[in-house]
């Protein structure tokens, strides 16, 4: 064989290199996952919630958007206090959380629900409190029947804190017993 040749071979073989390597990639990855090998070490530490629900269709009367509005593209870290004592926690966490976000900060805001207006005196010190902190009523509590349907917890009686993201769908809660440090780690990956 010639000079000429032996490189016509070589470039002819890397060819056949470059163009083969992605389908086997793809083929091996592919019967690699279809043989039941797959990633398992991913996990939510939040609980999601039993059905999708999204917060655009709660309206008021008149069928105006009732609770919240989604322009600003922020996710949403609330919590529905129907007792003070019991929300105090979840209130202080969320603020913590989304001071620990760091640069993603503004990625972010504080929501309190209630629909209790026996509630209201304590809210407004709970505001003056956390200012950055906005507190909606929920008039006829279809939000807290909602969120007591989907979730396996008695928002009644625990006050958890809970996501919402940035399209108005319900994501996750989190257990009141639930380390902050993996609330926190679900808060970066979902933001």
């Amino acid at each position: 064989m010639s000079g000429t040749d032996t490189k016509k071979m070589r470039s002819k073989i890397f060819l056949a290199v470059l163009l083969l390597t992605p389908i086997l990639v793809v083929t091996f990855s592919t019967l690699y996952f279809l043989s039941g090998m797959s990633p398992e070490g991913t996990k939510n530490n939040g609980v999601f919630f039993k059905s999708y629900f999204d917060l655009n269709d709660f309206k008021n009367i008149e069928g105006k958007q009732d609770l919240i509005k989604f322009e600003d593209g922020k996710w949403i870290l609330s919590v529905y206090v129907t007792n003070i004592d019991s929300s105090e926690e979840s209130i202080y966490l969320a603020r913590q959380l989304n001071v620990a976000l760091n640069r993603d900060i503004n990625k972010l805001k504080r929501v309190i629900f209630y629909s209790n207006k026996l509630l209201e005196p304590n809210l407004k010190d709970i505001k003056l409190q956390y200012p950055r902190v906005e507190i909606i009523e929920d008039k006829n509590g279809v939000l807290l029947n909602v969120l007591q349907r989907n979730s396996s917890l008695d928002f009644n009686i625990e006050n958890p804190i809970f996501v919402i993201d940035p399209y108005g769908r319900a994501v996750m809660y989190f257990l009141p017993d639930t380390d902050p440090k993996l609330i926190l780690k679900d808060l970066k990956v979902l933001i």
